[in-house]
């Protein structure tokens, strides 16, 4: 099964962000910004590689996905989620793997099922990280709407480059960036259980980030998820009946 988010704590209004440290300048309110850019991110102060951000909401949200994108994070990295107080969460995943991928730079946490509460707090160390503090651009931390994707939808890098060309045919390259993307098919989706597609795509046409996990129980989850813009495509219906569809869309890694 796949997993979709667009309901995202962090960008949600009345909700207070709170960081155990922040280099000046760098504070949690920057993950308000919807850019992966690390300009543009939560940093810890020099020295700190071990940070909590707690993220306080006036009302209950139904927790079931934390994803940190765009990080300086290693693959040796761990992260805690916890639900509720800290003397007695209704949630604790205790200290794991976040899932970083060499040249990814992704953790993921998924909790089990939805967890409700008001409070939410990630904690992440990464003692060995070479720059000697945390960066985080973007954060996602909300609820998630499941669905089963088909076998044809892939992945790959949205590469750009500023290439020029010379008389004699010499190609000059000038990397700029390299997103990575999954082209998504849904091909047998009963339509009564889409309700949610609606406001997917409706955050969507906002420029609003989506979550999106291909595999939510792989052991690669993490680097491959992405969380950015989704382009929706059509609808379409499976047979006469009107019972079922099918639906494409590609998301594109927010940097």
């Amino acid at each position: 099964m796949a997993l979709f988010g667009w309901q995202n704590a962090v960008e949600a209004a009345g909700v207070a962000l709170t960081a155990s440290s922040a280099a000046a300048g760098y504070g949690p309110e920057a993950l308000r910004v919807p850019i992966g850019n690390p300009s543009v991110a939560w940093m810890t102060a020099l020295g700190v590689t071990s940070a909590s951000l707690v993220i306080a909401a006036p009302g209950a949200i139904d927790w079931r996905a934390v994803c940190l994108a765009r990080t300086n994070l290693t693959p040796a990295a761990t992260m805690r989620v916890r639900v509720g107080g800290p003397l007695a969460p209704d949630y604790d995943s205790g200290m794991v793997p976040a899932g970083v991928r060499v040249g990814v730079g992704q953790g993921l946490h998924l909790l089990p099922a939805a967890v409700p509460g008001t409070l939410l707090t990630i904690d992440i160390a990464d003692p060995g990280n070479p720059d000697g503090r945390l960066n985080v651009p973007l954060v996602y931390a909300g609820p998630g709407a499941e669905i089963a994707i088909a076998p044809q939808s892939d992945t790959g890098l949205d590469i750009r480059r500023g290439d020029v060309i010379t008389r004699g045919g010499t190609v000059l390259t000038q990397a700029l960036s390299a997103a990575r993307s999954w082209q998504i098919s849904v091909g047998f989706a009963r339509d009564a259980a889409l309700g949610w597609l609606d406001e997917l795509e409706s955050a969507a046409a906002a420029g609003r980030n989506v979550l999106f996990i291909p595999r939510l129980a792989h052991p690669r989850a993490a680097g491959e998820a992405i969380f950015g813009l989704l382009a929706p495509g059509r609808r379409g219906f499976l047979g006469p009946s009107g019972l079922y569809r099918i639906w494409a869309a590609t998301i594109t890694e927010r940097l």
